[in-house]
């Protein structure tokens, strides 16, 4: 099968791709930058386009020529770089689906699948959330996801584009940088690296998905026959920063990592993700702790450290 994914020399594309190529699928890697070190593996495995997904012809000369029958979105800013410059998250987040979703509609695309995410949210939401609360997001990232959303089920609706969301929890995982939540990525592979550790929110309890079951979930969400649902919540478990702190601490004695309490995550620490286990057959594979035991074994693997 012929999968795109838009933003494939990213963090999720990045691992997206390396799991497909495994499979045997044939990857086309769509992406604005000439960038190609996270992804540096698998080069010659894949299929690199360099396109401006806000430019319709763009999409559509990648989509026809290539014969694509599954499209997954994951371009986006990160939230810290939206709220710094809403009209270029709107301009990247939005309107890049927004082409993606008109150029399925004029080739009759077999599928799309967007990454989310649960910014959506009210962050003072009752938890565990599921995916009928209200969506009343307080950063302009969750504005931009809930207006993608709504644009991808009106084109389901009105025009029959096969569109499914996933709405991501707090990502870990090896090329995790940047972003409020980027704490727990860094932790673990600066400690992997024997560096020391500085954090402000100890305290902090989120819902922590490892890059590896969000993998699994978005190509559960390819392959899925015509779900009931559209939308659903993606997650792992729910920890506090420091609880990781206390398992990298046990599988790497000797880390160097301080964190105090000064601040905490402005969201709900919890979400309902039955939706997704009962539709698409998706539950975590990673706890936790063998989430961050194998996120520094492939740091260890990526540095050459034994």
């Amino acid at each position: 099968m012929s999968v795109l994914i838009a933003g494939g020399c990213g963090f999720i594309g990045s691992h997206l791709a390396r799991k497909l190529v495994e499979k045997g699928e044939q990857v086309i890697v769509f992406h604005h930058t000439p960038n190609t070190d996270m992804i540096r593996d698998i080069v010659g495995h894949v299929k690199l386009i360099r396109g401006d997904a806000t430019n319709i012809f763009d999409i559509l000369h990648a989509l026809r020529d290539n014969q694509v029958q599954v499209v997954y979105h994951l371009i986006g800013l990160l939230a810290d770089i939206s709220e710094g410059n809403p009209s270029r998250a709107l301009k990247v987040n939005v309107e890049s689906l927004l082409h993606f979703l008109e150029a399925s509609r004029i080739i009759s695309l077999k599928r799309i699948v967007f990454a989310s995410s649960v910014a959506v949210y009210d962050p003072f939401a009752q938890a565990p959330v599921g995916e009928t609360a209200p969506l009343r997001p307080r950063s302009v990232y969750g504005a931009t996801k809930v207006l993608s959303e709504f644009y991808g089920m009106h084109y389901h609706r009105a025009f029959g584009v096969d569109f499914r969301a996933l709405r991501f929890t707090t990502l870990y995982g090896l090329g995790k940088s940047g972003g409020s939540t980027g704490i727990c990525s860094l932790m673990i592979e600066k400690s992997a690296l024997g560096e020391a550790v500085r954090g402000e929110v100890a305290n902090a309890v989120t819902d922590w998905l490892y890059i590896k079951d969000a993998v699994s979930s978005l190509i559960l969400a390819g392959e899925a026959d015509q779900p009931g649902e559209r939308i659903y919540n993606i997650g792992g478990s729910s920890h506090s920063v420091k609880e990781v702190a206390d398992i990298v601490g046990r599988l790497l004695p000797g880390s160097d990592i301080r964190l105090d309490a000064r601040k905490t995550f402005p969201w709900p620490p919890a979400y309902d993700c039955a939706a997704a286990q009962r539709e698409l057959g998706y539950t975590p594979a990673f706890s936790i702790e063998e989430g961050v035991k194998d996120f520094i074994q492939e740091a260890k693997k990526k540095y050459g450290q034994k």
